[in-house]
């Protein structure tokens, strides 16, 4: 009778720097190395629990295809600055009322007002000048961000992007990350969260003070 060879499957999971940093981490919290701590994690001895993150906190793509749905329902023609300049007030907005950001990427002070490369880009290749012709299915969004960007898209949609433009770059923080430039000259300055926070939030004490 002969012995069966046994025979070990190895298995490979690749996951980001971030995530093995963040299980370094937790490893040295319990003073064990990472294989330890996998090890105990499969026996039973540590449990994983997932806690959840901040469900408003989206994508500038998410408000991007919200306003796009928007425009498309109410027949309001969106070009590609025209959006840039909603996501903007929506920022503001957001930051002003409740004191934080409802997405992470930041605005340029451009000479045309605040702009996200990235996405300018994106759209710009496509449509150019033209108004954006994506069909986008209704994002899935809570109800409060919803409401919110509703009421942006009803205060700011019946502007073209050149009344947008003028609008934005009359306001502080557009100013003030320009510095004294000249208002024709190229700028990739980054309009900080804190001055929008600061100007809107006054914004946000004048208005429910009248």
């Amino acid at each position: 009778m002969t012995q069966a060879n046994s025979i070990t499957n190895e298995y490979q999971i690749t996951v980001s720097s971030s995530v093995w940093q963040r299980v370094e981490q937790i490893a040295g919290e319990f003073n064990l190395s990472v294989d330890e701590l996998l090890e105990q994690i499969g026996e039973g001895k540590l449990k994983v629990v997932a806690v959840p993150t901040n469900s408003d906190k989206l994508s500038e793509r998410d408000i991007a295809n919200a306003f796009i749905w928007l425009a498309a329902q109410t027949n309001v023609a969106i070009n590609v600055y025209k959006l840039q300049k909603l996501m903007y007030y929506a920022q503001a907005w957001y930051l002003g009322v409740y004191g934080k950001p409802l997405f992470d990427a930041d605005f340029q002070a451009w000479i045309h007002g605040p702009v996200i490369p990235d996405l300018l880009e994106k759209y710009q290749s496509q449509f150019s000048w033209e108004p954006i012709a994506d069909k986008i299915e209704q994002p899935k969004l809570s109800e409060e961000i919803e409401d919110f960007l509703e009421e942006v898209a009803e205060a700011y949609s019946e502007y073209d992007d050149e009344t947008l433009e003028r609008m934005t770059c009359s306001e502080m923080p557009w100013l003030e990350a320009r510095g004294n430039l000249p208002r024709d000259e190229s700028c990739h300055a980054i309009i900080s969260q804190e001055s929008m926070k600061q100007y809107y939030s006054a914004r946000v004490k004048e208005e429910s003070s009248v």
